[in-house]
């Protein structure tokens, strides 16, 4: 081989049987390849593998080795397929520009044809694709790399980036899928922390608005004035910043009222799974501090942050709000607060909300997820646009055996 520093290629697929990395990797020793580079695969009694084999130290000559390698489908049944390059043919790790992309929802045809389309017509390469679920839910895990991708001019690489995810999201809204894109480099990093904003994505918004309802009218009795619109989550907050509209509704009451909240399917569950797995788990509500407790204190979460209710000594509302006032705002002082008392930085923060205004602080975390949101181009990560909250697992790059042993034990 001289001094050109060959690189040889070795794909092979199959039925899986044992010993077959065994027999390729000592053919390639015995021939004085390194690999430099291996994957491996078998799924459903199918085995693949791909190889790169630095052969420079080997006395061998190239047909030697090519005639070497071949026999290994003899061994093992495989069909091998076989590449000579250059080093220089061969992109470096290190100029990838890699994401991590989740798909998920109920299964139909095209959502990979869709998806791989989309890729192509950026010129952005799928390094790897693997089916995290298939059935009636499907849930696909891509890298890509964008390192060559299709530019425009007027757009910096960062404008460029963020232009590719709003359309990859806006294309799975339209085939009604949910989408998470992570930078490799930020997904690598381990998350501790997990925090819900609870009206926008735990409590089911119809209970919610029959529960504003009821305080309209209760507010109505009293000769308050106070006006709800009819589909906006941020009817929460509009009712904290107007909460002196209560002032003179006895207690009881707004506790009978809110006994109709329920919350989304699968949310204890997801709380109890992601709590074994280790994670620290924190709510923050601009609702009432009885209502979350009411509905969360089975779950044995590590943070809960909502308002207080001021009352006099016969229980009645006087208008006023015990400190602090959790709004919109104070939302991302409270999670500062926690990652300080927790000592970790934003980037082990995943943060779960409507991707709102009322739920802003979610955009600078880790991983920012968009639960079912009412505006579109939302800057988040990810967009989850199905009811089941428990997606959230397949977005945490859990191999699939550990997720289905959790999702397995929840359900026995």
């Amino acid at each position: 081989m001289g001094k050109k520093h060959k690189l040889v290629s070795l794909s092979a697929i199959g039925l899986d049987s044992p010993g077959l990395v065994s027999k390729i990797t000592t053919r390639i020793f015995e021939i004085g390849g390194n690999i430099i580079d291996v994957e491996e695969y078998c799924r459903r009694d199918l085995f693949s593998i791909f190889l790169i084999i630095d052969f420079s130290a080997s006395k061998n000559s190239m047909d030697e080795i090519t005639t070497t390698l071949k026999t290994v489908e003899n061994e093992t049944d495989l069909k091998v397929s076989i590449g000579i390059y250059d080093e220089k043919e061969i992109p470096h790790l290190d100029e990838k520009e890699l994401h991590i992309v989740n798909i998920l929802g109920v299964d139909q045809p095209g959502i990979i044809a869709n998806v791989s389309i989309f890729f192509h017509r950026y010129n952005i390469n799928i390094q790897n694709c693997r089916m995290i679920a298939r059935g009636k839910f499907f849930s696909m895990e891509m890298v890509i790399d964008t390192n060559k991708m299709i530019v425009e001019p007027r757009l910096s690489r960062k404008e460029a980036i963020e232009k590719i995810k709003d359309e990859l999201k806006s294309l799975c809204t339209r085939i009604n899928q949910s989408v998470v894109i992570q930078s490799e480099n930020i997904y690598k990093r381990a998350k501790k922390l997990i925090v819900f904003d609870v009206e926008s994505t735990l409590i089911q918004i119809s209970s919610l608005k029959n529960l504003l309802k009821k305080i309209q009218g209760k507010a109505k009795s009293i000769e308050s004035t106070f006006k709800f619109s009819d589909d906006n989550k941020g009817d929460v907050q509009s009712l904290i910043e107007n909460i002196r509209m209560l002032k003179g509704m006895h207690m009881s009451d707004l506790e009978k009222f809110s006994e109709a909240l329920q919350l989304n399917p699968g949310t204890l569950e997801l709380i109890q799974i992601l709590k074994s797995m280790g994670f620290k788990i924190a709510l923050l509500s601009s609702g009432f501090n009885f209502v979350i407790k009411k509905l969360f204190e089975a779950a044995g979460v590590d943070y809960a942050f909502s308002n207080t209710l001021k009352v006099n000594e016969n229980g009645i509302i006087t208008g006023e709000l015990e400190e602090p006032v959790i709004t919109g705002i104070t939302k991302n002082e409270i999670l500062e607060f926690i990652m300080n008392l927790e000592n970790i930085n934003r980037d082990q923060v995943i943060a779960v909300g409507d991707g709102s205004t009322s739920s802003h602080f979610i955009k600078n975390s880790g991983l920012s997820i968009a639960f079912k949101p009412d505006e579109t181009g939302v800057t988040t990560d990810g967009i989850f646009n199905s009811d089941q909250i428990t997606d959230l697992l397949y977005c945490l790059g859990i191999p699939k055996t550990e997720l289905d042993k959790y999702l397995n034990e929840d359900h026995e």
